[in-house]
């Protein structure tokens, strides 16, 4: 998941970027979190509720990986 945000949205996210590190803080903000639900639901199929659209579930790599799997927050 981190590939994917520093591709669509954070290209100048450190190589060392972990799982559990905050996107938001990293810069992150809310047309961004967009761009993501379309990349998310095109590559993966996964249609994103508007319940999943917390900031919980694309605050980490993690979190992306748990929405994206149907154990997110709020699903």
């Amino acid at each position: 998941m981190i590939e994917l945000v520093r591709e669509t949205v954070l290209p100048d996210l450190p190589a060392e970027f972990s799982p559990e590190a905050d996107f938001f803080e990293a810069g992150l903000d809310s047309m961004g979190v967009m761009q993501l639900v379309m990349y998310l639901e095109e590559r993966f199929g996964k249609k994103v509720e508007p319940s999943e659209l917390s900031r919980a579930n694309f605050r980490s790599g993690q979190a992306m990986a748990a929405l994206v799997m149907g154990q997110a927050k709020g699903a």
